[in-house]
């Protein structure tokens, strides 16, 4: 979520150089470079604060808006913050990296209890939250993949999900997912080639020898965070059920399907006021045109400054019960037909050009032998430099670290 908050905070700056820029095609005469630099900037404290019913060591983020010429966001550091409930009980955070808080014990969120959060920053400013309380907690019932198209046509899979509250008391769901997928270097060989330098003293002479490659480079996996807002409510139906809600779609050529593929879905239950929160954060982040209706504004939560009531503070205090389930597919058991992710596995082949010298031709070879880019895939004996001697391939077809990392998850299951 701190992501989104980050995208946010973009489009606002974005939205102001456009604006800029169709100012100087109106008046046709901007012409000279110039240095952009954001005036009237306003330091906001981001806050990204969710607790759950989950026994753990509960986690917040803490950081501020930054400027349009500036990397990234500004994390707030050295910060107390503590979580109150109304039985008395203070649960303190340290922060164990840069602007993340972690609590010091472990706890869950408890139903009948209300929570607030408290936070004092280094510059000595405090703020506090509305009270909170945990919602009623709804598991999921199903979550399982579906071939489909997607509303732009493009064809993949969806990832379903179905949950349904007897009670009727869970009605706001809010979603993030945590996917993993395996990537195999469809053309790695188990031998590489590298330049080495041989003789003595008076005579040194660079040439090359095979040397094997690591088997670590031909099945990797990566993982990705969802970092959009995915919601949905049943305040319209009959019942409080969730019924093939699209958390995700792949398209088919993306690299997460190309092979075997793992999603985690975790659904919050949240309150009112927090999918409120959200559907507004939603609706800011969409609006992408400079022309579009949505306009921009600030986006109140539920967290305010106790030593200026009228600063203005981005985040949401927020409780939430959270159910969570896992997924695997091979692309075998859905879309083995259709067109997948390939990243250009065509053989090249570096030959004599013409006027070229050997020697010129040899330094050429040891270019593509030293180059990060490219592998190499196979040896032509009894050729010569017209034909070429050596074929290689782009590093994604056959050294897997290109795309993710040879360490196998914990969960992992083949």
């Amino acid at each position: 979520m701190m992501k989104l908050f980050e995208k946010i905070m973009m489009s606002m700056r974005m939205k102001s150089v456009l604006f800029f820029f169709l100012s100087c095609m109106v008046l046709s005469n901007c012409v000279e470079p110039f240095d952009f630099e954001t005036e009237d900037f306003e330091s906001i404290l981001v806050i990204n604060a969710t607790i759950t019913n989950e026994l753990k060591n509960q986690q917040l983020v803490l950081s501020r808006t930054y400027r349009f010429e500036e990397d990234g966001p500004l994390k707030e550091q050295n910060a107390e913050v503590k979580i109150l409930d109304d039985h008395d009980n203070e649960y303190l955070f340290n922060e164990t990296s840069p602007g993340i808080y972690t609590s010091i014990e472990a706890f869950n969120a408890e139903l009948g209890k209300e929570y607030r959060l408290s936070i004092k920053t280094e510059n000595g400013k405090s703020y506090i939250s509305a009270v909170a309380t945990l919602p009623q907690e709804s598991a999921i019932d199903n979550l399982y993949p579906k071939r489909m198209f997607n509303d732009d046509d493009l064809e993949g899979v969806g990832i379903l999900i179905d949950s349904f509250d007897p009670t009727g008391n869970s009605v706001y769901y809010r979603y993030e997912y945590e996917e993993t997928y395996r990537i195999v270097a469809s053309l790695w060989v188990p031998r590489d080639l590298r330049d080495v330098l041989i003789g003595n003293e008076t005579l040194m002479i660079e040439t090359i020898e095979y040397t094997p490659r690591p088997i670590e480079e031909r099945v990797c996996y990566n993982t990705r965070v969802s970092n959009e807002i995915i919601i949905t409510n049943t305040t319209t139906f009959t019942e409080d059920r969730v019924t093939e809600f699209p958390v995700k779609f792949i398209n088919a050529e993306d690299i997460s399907v190309a092979d075997r593929y793992s999603i985690l879905v975790r659904q919050y239950v949240q309150s009112r006021e927090a999918n409120q929160f959200y559907e507004t954060l939603n609706r800011f982040s969409q609006s992408e045109s400079f022309f579009s209706q949505v306009q921009s504004g600030f986006i109140a939560g539920n967290i305010i400054s106790e030593s200026n009531t009228g600063e203005n503070v981005l985040g949401f205090f927020d409780v939430s019960s959270v159910s969570s389930k896992r997924i695997f597919f091979d692309r075998s058991d859905l879309i083995s037909d259709l067109p997948q992710f390939s990243p250009g596995c065509d053989r090249i082949i570096p030959v004599l050009r013409e006027e070229e010298t050997i020697e010129n031709y040899n330094i050429r070879l040891l270019g593509f032998i030293q180059a990060e880019e490219f592998r190499f895939f196979e040896e032509y004996r009894n050729s010569n430099p017209i034909d070429g001697f050596f074929a290689f391939v782009r590093r994604g077809c056959g050294d897997c670290t290109e795309f993710g990392q040879s360490i196998v998850p914990d969960f992992w299951i083949d």
